[in-house]
């Protein structure tokens, strides 16, 4: 069984990567997730700063991930709904990754959002629950000297929102948020309805450096433009 699995997942990601031969840039690739995946929403932005802690207490910073494709999303531990559903969705994209050379150039990065509650043990169990591989998965929450709603905040910096409704309630949005090796925030997938191949494919773009074309591009115009004024 465990063979058949791997096969049709070997089949799957076959299918899935076959879209980025077709795309010669990433402005390509993005126009045909956008027109295929209503679900996904093209960005370019400095992905927010961070300094935080993983289950071990050690302290885990944004930068610690450069030359890394990062796959970032929001949850919190005791969430009785999405949370868990959207981690095990992420294990499933990260099963895929994890078969392929992808698997060293991908951090897949969790962080909680109730970090009274989500310390140590409850992190690392967390992943161990969902079918997360730690290899390349991190669970991370607010340090100590950090405020209560320190989390919270940053997801709002990365457009999720999530408020408190008390009892440890918090009403949010779904979204997984894809990051390049440079630190640039790139896509956002929202919801659970996604096509994970499609995360897949964007994943597969950013580890080949397809955006490094379309910034070529863009540098070979504004040379174009200098030249009209020398």
């Amino acid at each position: 069984m465990p063979n058949r699995r791997r096969l049709f997942a070997a089949i799957f990601l076959a299918t899935a990567l076959a879209g980025t031969a077709s795309a010669h840039s990433l402005q390509e690739l993005e126009d045909q997730l956008f027109a295929n995946e209503k679900f996904f929403q093209p960005v370019d932005v400095p992905a927010p700063s961070f300094t935080l802690r993983d289950a071990q207490g050690r302290v885990v910073d944004m930068t610690d991930f450069r030359g890394k494709v990062v796959v970032l999303y929001f949850i919190y531990t005791h969430c009785p709904d999405v949370c868990p559903l959207q981690s095990e969705k992420v294990a499933g994209i990260q099963r895929l990754v994890n078969l392929t050379p992808m698997k060293g150039k991908v951090a897949f990065v969790a962080i909680s959002t109730d970090p009274k509650r989500d310390q140590g043990a409850t992190l690392s169990d967390y992943g161990v629950a969902h079918g997360l591989d730690p290899g390349n998965w991190s669970f991370l929450t607010a340090g100590p000297d950090q405020a209560e709603d320190a989390t919270r905040k940053l997801a709002k910096s990365y457009g999720s929102e999530f408020t408190s409704e008390g009892d440890g309630v918090e009403v949010h949005g779904v979204v997984t948020h894809v990051i390049d090796q440079r630190g640039r925030m790139l896509a956002r997938f929202h919801g659970l309805d996604f096509d994970p191949a499609n995360l897949v494919l964007f994943v597969n773009a950013l580890t080949n450096n397809l955006q490094d074309h379309r910034h070529e591009a863009e540098l070979g115009l504004w040379s174009k433009i200098n030249k009209l004024f020398r």
